[in-house]
């Protein structure tokens, strides 16, 4: 199989999903851990771990299930379209 764009073009939407994902999930996974309700910023790294392992989990289903519904609309695969839960 030659590489085209038109093949690549799922895989590189399923990293751009993922790229918005964690971009915005970012800043509200370190303000989870700030504490700043005794005067001074103290950062609990326990839940900014994770929060972050969730926000990385939800971002690589997130790039998953949009390079599958690409990946269907290419084939012309009607179950593939519907992604990784298949509605």
């Amino acid at each position: 199989m030659q590489v085209t764009y038109t093949n690549v073009k799922p895989f590189i939407e399923g990293l751009k999903e993922m790229s918005r994902v964690v971009l915005l999930g970012v800043l509200p996974v370190i303000l989870t851990g700030i504490n700043i309700s005794t005067g001074e910023i103290r950062i609990n790294w326990a839940i900014v771990l994770a929060t972050g392992i969730t926000l990385i989990l939800t971002a690589i289903l997130k790039g998953i299930d949009k390079d599958t519904h690409l990946t269907g609309k290419l084939e012309g695969d009607e179950a593939k379209t519907k992604g990784l839960t298949g509605y």
